[in-house]
C-alpha cells in the first residue's frame, strides 16, 4: 500500500515506473536507459488510476502532470506542447500534485478510519 512518501516522489516514481513500459502509458524506453522505479507494481497502479481519474475531472491538469512525469520535460517544454507558458505549466503541473495528494490523502483516512 502506498505509505506516506512525498507525492511528488511518488510521481517522480511513477514517471520511472511508466517509461519502464510497466505502467499503462506506453511511452517505455529502454530498460537498460532508465533508473529502477523504487514502488511497487500496486503503487503505480494505484498512481495510475489516480492521474487517469484527475484527466477524467481535469484534462489540462491531467495531461499536464503526465507529461511532466512520464516523459522528463521541464516545465517550459511540457507548456510549449501543451499551447501555454511555463508558468502556467507549472501551475498546472502543480494543481494536478495538489489533487493527487489529496486523492491519496482521502484514501489514507478511510484506511485508517
Amino acid at each position: 500500500m502506498i505509505s506516506e512518501r512525498a507525492t511528488e516522489s511518488l510521481l517522480e516514481q511513477w514517471g520511472i515506473w511508466v517509461r519502464q513500459g510497466t505502467g499503462n502509458l506506453s511511452c517505455a524506453a529502454p530498460s537498460w536507459s532508465l533508473p529502477t522505479a523504487r514502488l511497487t507494481d500496486d503503487e503505480g497502479l494505484e498512481i495510475d488510476r489516480l492521474v487517469a481519474m484527475l484527466g477524467k475531472r481535469h484534462p489540462e491538469r491531467g495531461e499536464a502532470l503526465m507529461r511532466y512525469y512520464t516523459t522528463g520535460k521541464t516545465y517550459k517544454q511540457v507548456g510549449v506542447s501543451l499551447g501555454m507558458g511555463e508558468e502556467r505549466a507549472r501551475q498546472t503541473v502543480m494543481a494536478g500534485v495538489a489533487w493527487v495528494d489529496g486523492a491519496l490523502e482521502a484514501k489514507r483516512m478511510k484506511l485508517a478510519a
